[in-house]
């Protein structure tokens, strides 16, 4: 059986990965998110994340982003398939507060606040905006964007802009045992606090997103908006297959896929096939083979720890299109995170 499933029939001249990163205090909240070995430092991650990728090397973040459990970034994977294919990366920022010591594109805003407590992306409109202005430069300039997120707390904001829109599939998570009970919970006092039931905002996804979700979904968002020629494939799990539901909602429309990891894939605590068959798009699930890897870190993904992030599992797609094979990938992960350069 091929390790990408189903074969993407692409071979783009000018394919561009590109990763938004963002910051939300409900990532902040205990227990949700596995994407650093503190709460606090779940704020660093995505600049850190952006750091790995571009130079294998982390600047602005005191460790190497992992979990609890020690399982490290995807980022890893994603520089991996990036140096095999020689595709370029370029992130973008949206409401970002501890910035990467690399150049990114900026689309302003603030990071999310804690969707239990308050609105949680004011400004998202503005965003939308901004991030469509900078689309449509893209749009002349690459014929196949590849887009990933990189946002600790990214699922439980995803699960309630779903549930606001009346989609009931369960969200993933970075950690083994996904607690679901603990997100269903912030998001039951998030739509308790604006006084809505599951599905009351199925034509008002704007106001999801200024309620209940986080900054990487308006950037994400008015990419798409200013993509009208470009094949778009979304790389990720739950998180993007959200911003692929509020899309349909705003009524933007275009070559648009998605694809994620067989970790994502195969997640039972989760709904992304369902939740994506539902919308109608393409899917494409990647195997990366990482039990397959020398360092048991490393092979924790494959046990279902951290699974995707960091646009890891369409960075491998892309790779797989320029004759990069699954033996390359491992290999070449194994070396990263053996080489990457952390903190003195």
């Amino acid at each position: 059986m091929s390790w990408i499933y189903p074969h993407m029939d692409l071979s783009p001249k000018r394919p561009l990965f590109l990763c938004v990163i963002s910051n939300t205090a409900t990532g902040r909240i205990p227990g949700v998110s596995a994407a650093g070995t503190s709460p606090d430092l779940t704020y660093y991650t995505p600049g850190a994340d952006a750091e790995l990728v571009e130079m294998n090397r982390i600047v602005t973040m005191p460790e190497l982003p992992e979990t609890p459990g020690g399982s490290p970034t995807p980022a890893i994977l994603t520089r991996a398939a990036l140096s095999l294919s020689g595709i370029q990366a370029l992130f973008v920022a949206s409401g970002l507060e501890k910035k990467p010591a690399v150049p990114y594109a900026e689309m302003g805003g603030l990071p999310g606040s804690d969707i239990r407590k308050g609105p949680a992306v004011c400004d998202a409109a503005a965003i939308i905006e901004r991030a469509a202005i900078f689309g449509r430069k893209l749009d002349r300039l690459s014929d196949a964007l590849f887009i990933g997120e990189s946002i600790a707390g990214g699922t439980t904001t995803a699960l309630a802009v779903l549930r606001a829109l009346g989609c009931y599939g369960n969200v993933s998570s970075s950690f083994a045992e996904n607690p679901i009970e603990l997100k269903e919970g912030i998001v039951d006092a998030a739509m308790k606090r604006i006084g809505i039931a599951p599905g009351d905002l199925a034509n008002d996804p704007l106001r999801a997103i200024v309620e209940l979700g986080d900054p990487m979904m308006p950037a994400v968002l008015g990419l798409l908006r200013g993509l009208s020629t470009t094949k778009v494939i979304l790389c990720g799990g739950t998180q993007l297959a959200a911003v692929l539901a509020l899309a349909r909602s705003l009524g933007i429309d275009g070559d648009f896929s998605i694809a994620t990891t067989k970790y994502i894939a195969g997640d039972k605590s989760a709904n992304f096939v369902e939740i994506v068959e539902d919308l109608g798009r393409p899917c494409y699930i990647v195997d990366p083979g990482l039990e397959k890897s020398s360092i048991p870190a490393i092979r924790t993904f494959a046990e279902g720890y951290v699974k995707e992030g960091v646009g890891a599992g369409g960075a491998v797609l892309a790779a797989s299109l320029y004759g990069v094979t699954q033996k390359e990938i491992v290999e070449a992960t194994d070396r990263v995170l053996m080489t990457v350069e952390l903190p003195r």
